[in-house]
């Protein structure tokens, strides 16, 4: 994917930074993160050197708020970024989405006062966004809340230092009322259970996060009514955007797809039992490579389009179903063109593609499980859009 190059400046308290010399810093950092992209799929969390190196390169302030010291970068440079990120790892690139994303989260629904919390002094907080209404408990207390329960799939729970809350029922005794309440919680508030073992996106960390009676100040909550919630006209863009930066993690794996299929057959391996002394050489498999890297070539332009559409569009700006719907429908055919653009680069490469010392296997597996998250379900996503362009009522979808 083409980096966004408008030649405009981020404006920062510190010195203006261009999105693409973010984009440079990204690419930089690739060797070092394939290095440890096997430790990171070990120990089912981002290895440390490369959390280290994310923060060195001031990477988890892509988007914080300027007035942190952070980028507060559009959603075309977001998805860049993010995109060279997931081409060495897709472990690393969702990490890195996830906190983008959540950070973004955190601005539209929680108070001032805890984003002072979360980012004074420290622009590169990693956040995450985790949600769960039938397993976590909030009450009301002199001074703020108490929460209590599981939050499951915490992706990048373990390297995080604030999780955004979104939405916990305030119950009346053990009886739930209408009210919500979003909040931010510290990660040091917070228990992990190591629950995530995945076939793929092994290293995304997508842990448990337990709140056992958590205390959470007034400052660091924001309480709204079920009665809030937007019908299918009034909703905003807010978690379409957020799948977008998660599916650049995709794209970008996918990309990074093409480079190892193309590394193999550099080498000049020949086809067992057949003329051909090197694969490269015979046509069905150079149609195959072809065929691969343009799917993944036209994920990439649905993914573009889905950040011109919603680019300058505050998340929180109400937004017409049908426009929604159609972005979501780009989202849908992005990971699914990178998908099946995947395997066709394993066609051409053939079984020496699935050995565990290739990065493609690896690559493979974790865009099988990032583009079946549930915020890009594909069946849901048509099924809505369908309904959308022919004007039919409601909405089958609750949030987007």
């Amino acid at each position: 994917m083409t980096a966004v190059t408008d030649e405009r400046a981020v404006e920062t308290d510190g010195p203006a930074v261009d999105p693409a010399e973010l984009v440079a810093r990204a690419r930089e950092l690739a060797p070092l993160i394939r290095e440890h992209a096997v430790k990171t799929e070990q120990d089912r969390r981002l290895a440390e050197e490369v959390v280290v190196a994310l923060r060195d390169a001031q990477l988890f302030r892509l988007s914080t708020p300027t007035r942190y010291g952070g980028y507060d970068l559009s959603l075309p440079d977001l998805i860049a970024v993010v995109t060279e990120v997931g081409k060495a790892c897709g472990s690393a690139g969702w990490n890195l989405a996830i906190e983008t994303a959540s950070t973004r989260f955190a601005l539209d629904g929680l108070p001032a006062t805890a984003i002072d919390d979360m980012f004074e002094g420290n622009p590169d907080a990693f956040v995450l966004s985790t949600a769960s209404l039938t397993t976590t408990k909030a009450r009301r207390v002199e001074g703020g809340f108490r929460i209590s329960g599981t939050f499951p799939w915490s992706s990048g729970c373990e390297i995080a230092d604030w999780a955004c809350v979104p939405g916990v029922i305030i119950h009346d005794g053990d009886e739930p009322t209408t009210d919500l309440v979003g909040v931010a919680i510290p990660l040091s508030d917070l228990k992990i259970e190591r629950t995530w073992h995945s076939a793929g996106l092994a290293g995304s960390g997508t842990h448990t996060c337990v709140a056992e009676d958590v205390f959470v100040p007034e400052r660091r909550g924001l309480v709204f009514s079920f009665t809030d919630l937007k019908g299918e006209e009034e909703r905003d863009s807010q978690l379409t955007q957020g799948s977008a930066q998660s599916l650049a993690a995709i794209v970008g794996a996918a990309q990074g797809a093409v480079e190892a299929a193309r590394e193999l057959l550099d080498k000049r391996r020949g086809i067992n039992y057949t003329v051909y002394e090197a694969a490269v050489d015979a046509p069905s498999v150079q149609m195959a490579f072809a065929e691969g890297v343009h799917l993944i070539e036209t994920a990439a332009l649905h993914l573009r389009e889905v950040g011109a559409t919603l680019d300058g569009i505050e998340e929180t700006t109400p937004l017409p179903w049908i426009v929604r719907a159609n972005a979501r429908m780009h989202e849908k055919s992005a990971q699914e063109k990178a998908r099946a653009g995947v395997e066709k680069l394993i066609d051409a490469v053939g079984a020496s593609g699935f050995s565990l010392s290739n990065p493609l296997q690896r690559l493979w597996r974790d865009i099988a499980v990032m583009s079946r998250h549930t915020s890009l379900n594909g069946p849901a996503i048509l099924e809505d859009y369908s309904r959308a362009v022919l004007d039919i009522h409601p909405s089958v979808t609750l949030l987007y």
